[in-house]
């Protein structure tokens, strides 16, 4: 039992983790940076299982890449801005700009892969 809700509080904080972005908040957060933006829902499951992935990504990602969320049902004109209509959505950034999408769970290798590639 100690173990289910042990899961359940770990789940529950990876979700709150990151800093949320907003409309107001968002412009300046991303520029001049490389950033990861996850577009995710508080009721979404494979958006917690995306997020306990980003937090095991956390550890061994390159220090100059930045993780933020995004909460959909919240920011639903970020999300529109963005095009985005499935989830989970990462969206990178470089310097203000977005350079790729990617729809769906990806592992932590993936993540540190995709980083490599995208964020040359």
């Amino acid at each position: 039992m100690k173990k289910v809700v042990l899961s359940i509080l770990v789940s529950a904080i990876s979700v709150f983790a990151y800093e949320n972005l907003t409309i107001d908040n968002f412009e300046s957060k991303i520029k001049d940076k490389n950033v990861i933006v996850d577009f995710y829902a508080t009721w979404c499951p494979p958006c917690k299982i995306l997020a306990n992935n980003l937090e095991d990504f956390d550890v061994i990602k390159p220090d100059n890449i930045e993780i933020y969320k995004v909460d959909i049902d919240e920011q639903l004109v970020l999300a529109k801005k963005y095009g985005v209509s499935k989830l989970p959505t990462l969206l990178y950034f470089k310097d203000g700009k977005a350079i790729k999408e990617y729809v769906g769970v990806l592992s932590k290798e993936e993540l540190l892969q995709t980083t490599k590639e995208d964020f040359k």
